[in-house]
């Protein structure tokens, strides 16, 4: 058993409960989308740029077209609503603002100054595991390159659906920094 085995367990038994286990070989989707919720990405990354990242990722989600939400802080109204109410609600602007001739990609989201508190925090929700991973390990090696940030990665599961978005976004960073602490890394 590694190191980062050890912490990891550590980390899991303290928290027994409050996480499901991802099986790569999973290759179902479920939820609502295939949609991320974006909070805290640095705005020099483009929507077009995750797009592209999500293709190579994700190709199964990308053929149906993800929908990428933004929240470029904690001040966002989509954080007043619940996980499932936030993720029907970025579909449903989606569906919205699409033209009756369009195709299944993904609507580009204004792109809004960056805030520099805390680490940014991606939320899945309709991805197959496998997918899900490979797209979170390209966005997350971006997210780095882009500002050193170390980027959260979460997936809606349905614990989570009811809970307010504020919440689950603080607890998925705050879980994050301990995880990072726990391995010896500063979190932000």
């Amino acid at each position: 058993m590694g190191l980062l085995d050890q912490i990891s367990k550590a980390f899991l038994q303290e928290r027994e409960g409050d996480f499901i286990k991802l099986e790569d070989s999973d290759d179902s989707s479920s939820g609502l989308g295939p949609a991320i919720l974006l909070y805290n990405v640095p705005a020099g990354i483009l929507d077009e740029e995750l797009v592209d990242m999500l293709q190579d990722g994700a190709p199964n989600a990308s053929k149906k077209g993800v929908t990428l939400q933004r929240i470029p802080d904690m001040k966002h109204p989509l954080l007043e609503l619940t996980l499932e109410e936030a993720l029907v609600k970025a579909l449903d602007d989606q569906a919205s603002s699409e033209a009756p001739s369009s195709t299944n990609s993904p609507i580009a989201t204004p792109i809004i100054a960056p805030v520099n508190r805390g680490n940014p925090v991606l939320i899945f929700s309709g991805f197959a595991n496998p997918e899900m991973m490979a797209s979170y390990n390209i966005i997350a090696e971006e997210i780095f390159r882009e500002n050193g940030g170390r980027a959260a990665c979460a997936k809606a599961v349905p614990n989570a659906l009811p809970k307010p978005l504020r919440q689950v976004v603080e607890e998925i960073s705050g879980d994050h920094e301990n995880a990072l602490e726990m391995q010896g890394e500063p979190a932000e």
